[in-house]
């Protein structure tokens, strides 16, 4: 079954490049309180996705400005729509387990930077960065180690499709840092730490731990807070440091923020003044 979005009317296409099953017949067999935990969490990823939409709209202006590629700044455009897709899938994967259609979570405000002391085009740089290279990056992460962990037919389905655009959008921070000037990119550098420790405190925030995960909500694309956390803090060691590296990027505030456990309670001292 695919089925048509239409409730921000801002996507009309189908909603997945395969149909759902959204008939999984492991879904019936879930007790109900399981069903209502599980909607509840595709539920709130649905709120996040669209404001991930949003995300992608500030990140299409800060490209124009910045005068990158045509290529790009379509790629920022598609992926507004996809984001708005992510956040329909998410919630019709969140009314199969409800058993009964959901209307759309209330919309989450996003809280764009502010960057202070940054010069208007670095901003924009770090806007990019930040979103793209950073948070959709780790988005990757996450939806590989939910997808490693679930074995419902709807769970596996609709996380492949979500991975499948992450993975475009986290090109979009690396084509744009890769384009940029040494200067700048030496600039970018001293703003890491501060931004990979508040990408991961929100994250955090938003997989919190539950003493009561049950074995089978991970079986359904939601495994336990320490695995996928475990997963974030992987993803910026091995794929955002090495990527930096190559970059001629200096890493070396991050990488040691890393080894000492990537703390997200209590800021290091770097991170002052940002």
């Amino acid at each position: 079954m695919a089925v048509e979005y239409g409730a921000q009317g801002r996507w009309g296409g189908k909603l997945t490049r395969r149909a759902l099953p959204l008939d999984d017949p492991s879904i019936d067999e879930l007790a109900p309180a399981q069903r209502r935990k599980l909607a509840g969490i595709w539920l709130s990823r649905a709120a996040m996705e669209r404001r991930v939409a949003d995300s992608f709209e500030v990140i299409r202006d800060a490209l124009i400005r910045r005068g990158a590629k045509a290529s790009l700044v379509e790629l920022a455009v598609r992926a507004i729509d996809d984001e708005y897709r992510h956040a329909e899938l998410s919630r019709v994967v969140a009314s199969r387990f409800a058993g009964s259609e959901l209307a759309a979570p209330p919309r989450l405000l996003l809280d764009v930077p502010k960057h202070t002391g940054a010069s208007p085009e670095l901003r924009d740089t770090l806007f990019v960065v930040g979103q793209c290279l950073l948070n959709e990056t780790t988005a990757g992460a996450f939806l590989e180690v939910c997808l490693e962990h679930a074995q419902g037919e709807l769970a596996r389905a609709a996380l492949q499709e979500l991975l499948s655009d992450e993975i475009d959008h986290g090109r979009i921070g690396w084509a744009e840092l890769a384009a940029e000037e040494p200067r700048m990119r030496e600039q970018v550098g001293r703003w890491l730490l501060p931004m990979a420790y508040l990408n991961l405190q929100l994250w955090r925030k938003e997989t919190p731990e539950d003493p009561e995960h049950h074995s089978v909500l991970s079986l359904h694309g939601a495994p336990p807070a320490r695995v996928i956390h475990a997963a974030l803090v992987d993803a910026l060691s091995s794929l955002i440091v090495p990527g930096l590296k190559q970059l001629a990027i200096d890493s070396r505030a991050l990488e040691t923020w890393l080894l000492a456990g990537a703390d997200t309670e209590r800021p290091p001292l770097e991170l002052l003044g940002h």
